[in-house]
């Protein structure tokens, strides 16, 4: 960036100088054909803001290549760093599965069975918690949904029967259900 900007500053001088060198040169042959110095003097005026105004936009279309190229740079990083950290989260579930595995080989045979029904459980909880929020946006959806809120119970009137395992055998209204034993609305 520094490059850049010494860059700019020193093309901006040699182009002022230039610009001026030929005004100057053009000012001097066209006195020399007996035009008045207030005519030389608007000539050299004019030539100048000219060389000024080209150096201007020089620098500004320069501003904006080192403006998108940092845009670029910078774009490249992002993905470099995001490509880094999905790198270092599959390294690290990669990790976790292998201890797991380790720690399930470490197991009797009995054992094993045992870890193993216990992950079914909690993956049947997982699914039975994604369910039940499903559930309960569904309700929420059509409880707000309608005209008649009063008729139809609200979200908060949704209650869960459960089994004696603890888990869920179905949802329904509060006004739907006779006997509350097990039930949490």
């Amino acid at each position: 960036m520094k490059w850049i900007c010494s860059l700019s500053g020193a093309a901006l001088v040699s182009f002022l100088t230039a610009n001026l060198g030929i005004t100057v040169a053009s000012a001097t042959e066209q006195a020399s054909n007996s035009i008045s110095s207030a005519q030389v003097e608007s000539v050299l005026i004019a030539g100048f803001f000219d060389g000024i105004q080209r150096a201007v936009q020089t620098i500004q279309q320069v501003d904006q290549v080192v403006d998108s190229v940092n845009s670029l740079v910078e774009q490249e990083n992002r993905r470099r760093e995001l490509e880094a950290a999905r790198e270092a989260a599959s390294e690290q579930e990669r990790l976790e599965a292998e201890r797991r595995q380790q720690y399930f080989e470490s197991l009797s045979p009995e054992e094993q069975q045992a870890y193993i029904a216990e992950q079914q459980a909690m993956q049947a909880r997982r699914d039975q918690a994604a369910t039940l929020f499903i559930l309960g946006l569904g309700a929420m959806m059509f409880g707000s949904s309608s005209g008649d809120s009063g008729a139809e119970g609200s979200a908060s009137d949704i209650c869960y029967v459960y089994n004696s395992d603890g888990t869920v055998a179905y949802s329904a209204r509060r006004d739907q259900i006779s006997d509350f034993s097990g039930v949490e609305c």
